[in-house]
Formats: structure tokens, sequence, C-alpha cells
């Protein structure tokens, strides 16, 4: 019997999957509110050699009192391998309910 292989953190399991190097992908967060981006997009850290982290704080310059009901934060994993962008896939995730604040 053997031991089991460690298991992949999902930067690496991705990076296997799509065939690039876990390096060359990049998290980018948008806030937006009205429909209309607000301030600058955050990024994920991404040296080379290093492993993603994508547990990091988001920071915002925005207040809560000045975003619209319909605010949304946009998640979009890019991958930048040599001088291509590529989005490998976003994610819309809503900041309030249409029900409760």
């Amino acid at each position: 019997m053997w031991a089991a292989d460690p298991p992949l953190s999902h930067a690496e399991w991705l990076s296997q999957r799509a065939k690039i190097a876990a390096q060359d992908l990049t998290l980018v967060a948008q806030l937006y509110s009205h429909g209309l981006p607000c301030g600058l997009s955050e990024r994920t850290i991404c040296t080379p050699g290093s492993r993603l982290r994508w547990n990091e704080w988001l920071t915002f310059t925005a207040k809560y009192s000045d975003l619209s009901l319909d605010a949304f934060v946009l998640l979009t994993l890019v991958c930048s391998a040599g001088s291509r962008v590529r989005t490998l896939g976003a994610v819309n995730l809503p900041l309030f309910s249409g029900y409760r604040l």
C-alpha cells in the first residue's frame, strides 16, 4: 500500500485542470452599485513561485450607506500567462437581499 497524495489547493487543482501555472491565476474583485463600478478593483497578490492566497480581506472605498440595494461584488478569475490575459470564470455576489437589509 502507498501513501496517499497530499490534497491539492484550489489554485493547484485549477491550474492542473486548465493546464496553466498556479502563479498565473489572479482573482479580481470589483464592487458595483447602481450597475456601475465603484472605485478601483481589488486583486490577489500574485508573485512568481508563491502560492495564491484567496483568503485575503477585500477592502473597498465605498461606505455601506452609499451603496444601492442592487450592489454586488463581481469576482473574476483571470489567467495572465505570457502576454495574453484570459478570463476563466466570473461570479456575481449580491450584497443585500431584496427582502431584508
